[in-house]
Order: C-alpha cells, then sequence, then structure tokens
C-alpha cells in the first residue's frame, strides 16, 4: 500500500517514517525495510537511516542499518551503501556494500563471532543458514586461515571450505578440507600436509 501510494505521488515527495514489508509464499516476512527518510526519484526511490531485516521461514537472519538505500521502483531490488553494520545469527559485520536482488550480496565484509574473525571479498545468501563466501581470510583459535571459496553455517557456526593454508602455532600447513567448529573452538583438517621451510 505505501509503494502504490507513493507511486501515484508527484517527483520530489518525501515520506517521514516510511517502511516495507515483504512476504513469502506462506505469508511470513522475507524482508523488511525501515527508514528515517524516503524521497522518490525517477527510477525508484532513496532512503536515509535504513534498517533491514532478512528472515527465513519467519527467523530473521541478517539485521543491517546503513545511512543509505536506492531501490527501483516496487522495491524489488535494492542497494544499501554508506558505512553498513548489522548482525546475523551471532555474527556482528560491518561491510562496503549490500544488495539485494533475489539474493543478498555483500561486498568487502568483516565479521567477528565467538571463536572466529574473518574478512571476505563477497558473501552470498538467499535461503536457509549457509552463507557462501569468496576470497576469505580467517582467525581461529591461533590460526590464520585462508581459502578462495567458503561457507558458513549461521546456526551450527561452522566455517567450511577445500584447498586451505593455515599458518599458526608455528607451522603452515595446506589441506584439501577444512572445518572450523567455532562453538567447540576447534580445527579439522582432511588431506592436510606441513608445508616445508625453503
Amino acid at each position: 500500500m505505501l509503494l502504490a501510494a507513493f507511486l501515484a505521488l508527484g517527483q520530489e515527495v518525501e515520506i517521514q517514517a516510511p517502511w516495507l514489508t515483504v512476504y513469502d509464499a506462506a505469508g511470513r516476512p522475507r524482508w523488511e525495510v525501515t527508514l528515517a527518510r524516503l524521497t522518490k526519484t525517477d527510477t525508484g526511490w532513496e532512503g536515509e537511516d535504513v534498517e533491514v531485516r532478512l528472515y527465513w521461514e519467519g527467523e530473521c537472519k541478517f539485521l543491517l542499518f546503513a545511512p543509505r538505500i536506492q531501490a527501483d521502483r516496487l522495491g524489488r531490488t535494492w542497494t544499501l551503501s554508506g558505512g553498513i553494520t548489522g548482525e546475523a545469527t551471532g555474527l556482528a559485520l560491518s561491510c562496503e556494500s549490500a544488495t539485494w536482488e533475489g539474493s543478498l550480496k555483500l561486498t568487502g565484509l568483516s565479521a567477528q563471532g565467538e571463536g572466529l574473525r574473518l574478512v571476505a571479498d563477497s558473501a552470498f545468501w538467499s535461503e536457509g543458514n549457509t552463507i557462501s563466501l569468496a576470497g576469505v581470510r580467517a582467525q581461529t583459535a591461533g590460526w590464520e586461515v585462508e581459502l578462495q571459496e567458503a561457507d558458513y553455517d549461521l546456526d551450527t557456526g561452522v566455517l567450511a571450505g577445500q584447498l586451505a593454508r593455515l599458518m599458526g602455532h608455528g607451522f603452515e600447513i595446506e589441506a584439501e578440507e577444512i572445518r572450523i567448529l567455532t562453538q567447540e573452538d576447534r580445527v579439522q583438517l582432511k588431506g592436510a600436509h606441513v608445508v616445508p621451510y625453503p
């Protein structure tokens, strides 16, 4: 109703304290946006002081805060910018940008949770508990870990990937597979070998 109302209005209209909620097929919230200020533009709308909640099966998975949002006319796609912070089921996070186009894409991600700190070039989430990460550098249990790609499970706190390089405790190790169990403060490796010193 909010979008229908402001689409019918003139070009330079501002609405105070608007909100927008999108529902899934079962009638549960899929995502919702609240803003301190909304402005209609030629291509859609822009907002300031933004809070976004992303849900899966009625449970909030992401809470994001940003100074600005830009969206298309129907609010189907949007981009957050300017000092984005938030949380995702036990992870405090910040990122350079966040975009929704049927799924969430975060760029320049930094995240921290119990037993884990990581940065990633990008992260993707669309449903469920799994975040797909690319260009990952993580710190956990005295190890520094590098992975080209990894999955993080929001429910279990497990970071899993392949072709890992680990440095710490006086060793450098390469592994075919890695699982970082943050809730247990443990690292599991498969196909691992110590990299010899030159």
